[in-house]
């Protein structure tokens, strides 16, 4: 199994970059170890990338077995919300299934857990560990807009605000319409008096997921990437 490739892949799905992909594929393969026997969680170990197997211990402690003690022991590893962790989960087991299908064929997966093996769906909102839809609490958000400074909001949405020229403005529109393609949803714009008004959302249960936080931070590195020219809200 090659390291890159299958960071790429978890990247593809998610959004993440090297670094939170990374993460993300230790929480959830060190999740999955646990999950198997002793004779399989072998067999996994030494399919993986060595980057991915020195961070946590994989022999204990074991978790129950079901879709949704997976999705928490990951959430728990990874420190994450359960929201977030069973999104990254399904990035991560699809894209090591894409790279080494055999293996996972091979392994005594318990069935509960294989459905997490079916890559996240673009767009739409994020599930939790039980696959409803999640929105964020009260609670979730004060923190999520803790790391997010140029952002404000409630549960509803959440809108950043860039004044910025002309032509930066429509390089940053540019970038963003491209994140349906790379990241499977994009933001809504709104034009205001000097710049542009962002705003994200999940429409189908008319609230803020952890899909949304991940998408602002997408936003953020985007506009970072284009360059100067924009101001704060």
């Amino acid at each position: 199994m090659e390291y890159r490739a299958l960071l790429a892949s978890i990247g593809r799905m998610t959004g993440l970059g090297a670094g939170p992909a990374r993460a993300a594929a230790e929480a959830t393969l060190t999740t999955l170890a646990r999950t198997l026997d002793e004779e399989d969680r072998r067999e996994l170990i030494e399919a993986l990338p060595p980057e991915l197997t020195d961070d946590f211990p994989m022999d204990h402690p074991r978790n129950d077995g079901t879709e949704e003690g997976f999705v928490r022991q990951a959430a728990l590893l990874g420190r994450r919300p359960p929201e977030q962790a069973r999104l990254r989960a399904q990035a991560v087991l699809a894209a090591v299934a894409e790279q080494d299908p055999e293996l996972i064929a091979r392994l005594h997966i318990p069935e509960q857990v294989r459905p997490l093996f079916e890559p996240p769906g673009s767009g739409g909102g994020i599930t939790g560990p039980k696959g409803h839809t999640a929105p964020l609490t009260d609670d979730e958000i004060a923190s999520a807009l803790a790391t997010l400074p140029l952002w404000t909001g409630d549960r509803s949405a959440l809108r950043r605000e860039i004044a910025l020229p002309r032509e930066n403005l429509r390089a940053v529109r540019r970038a963003l319409d491209r994140l349906k393609a790379t990241f499977g949803r994009q933001p809504h714009l709104q034009d205001t008096a000097d710049g542009l008004a962002i705003v994200v959302r999940t429409v189908s249960v008319n609230a803020v997921t952890a899909l949304d936080v991940e998408l602002a931070r997408r936003v953020d590195d985007l506009i970072e990437e284009v360059g100067a020219g924009i101001g704060r809200p």
